[in-house]
């Protein structure tokens, strides 16, 4: 079965690059996995450890972004649907695009699961 997830798009402090402070990382972190367990959680995922996550990347606007740092920045996401999943990641298997999605208001990352 193909769940859509529909997540917002990832706080800057995330990406590999940012000089943030910790603590402004950790909440950042904390608050991406909050919110892909809470949406997740709705979907009533099945556990599936093997699960197929194809993530989309549809950003807030124009800019030139380095999609080789979105894995990094969807971590937190990741971790929150395992959460909800009640399963370990760890043989996940998570498929990245080569090129970002169309431009929508706000950004989102949107993620299919596929569970069987």
């Amino acid at each position: 079965m193909t769940y859509v997830l529909r997540l917002s798009w990832p706080n800057k402090c995330l990406s590999s690059n940012s000089r943030a402070h910790w603590a402004a990382k950790a909440q950042a972190a904390k608050t991406a996995r909050h919110e892909a367990w809470a949406i997740a959680k709705t979907r009533q995922l099945p556990a599936w450890p093997e699960a197929r996550l194809t993530f989309t990347f549809h950003p807030p606007d124009r800019r030139r972004r380095d999609m080789q740092n979105m894995p990094h920045m969807c971590k937190a996401y990741i971790d929150g649907i395992a959460d909800a999943m009640g399963c370990d990641d760890n043989k996940f298997r998570c498929v990245w695009p080569e090129a970002f999605g169309d431009v929508v208001q706000g950004g989102s990352v949107r993620v299919e699961i596929l569970t069987t």
